[in-house]
């Protein structure tokens, strides 16, 4: 409901109030610490389980930096989550049941030949 002579209700101010509390977020360095710890409650999900991984938060991608975690703009972060889409298919794709896994060089090489039952 909106007040007297207002048109912006009170639904309207908090969701302000959350954008630009979220706006702030996004543009301040995040503690590591922080996001680790965002990252052990599953509010925040890393890419992958390799250094470096970007990690999806507040609808955005992060990145790793020198004074801590950083957002990704808009931009960077719809470019980055095709990405992200890609290399998550990539993966389902080659972990998934009865998929070949990657070949070693143990795999290619021939058995030592055996003698066949009853041969003499």
């Amino acid at each position: 409901m909106a007040e007297p002579g207002n048109t912006v209700t009170w639904a309207d101010r908090m969701e302000l109030l959350r954008d630009s509390a979220q706006q702030r977020v996004l543009n301040a360095p995040m503690p590591t610490a922080a996001m680790e710890q965002l990252l052990a409650d599953g509010t925040a999900h890393a890419l992958g389980r390799f250094e470096g991984s970007p990690v999806h938060y507040l609808d955005r991608w992060w990145r790793a930096s020198e004074p801590g975690w950083v957002a990704l703009d808009e931009a960077a972060s719809a470019q980055l989550a095709l990405h992200a889409e890609r290399y998550r298919a990539a993966i389902a794709a080659t972990s998934a049941e009865g998929a070949p896994g990657p070949r070693l060089e143990a795999d290619t090489e021939m058995p030592p030949a055996q003698p066949e039952a009853g041969a003499a």
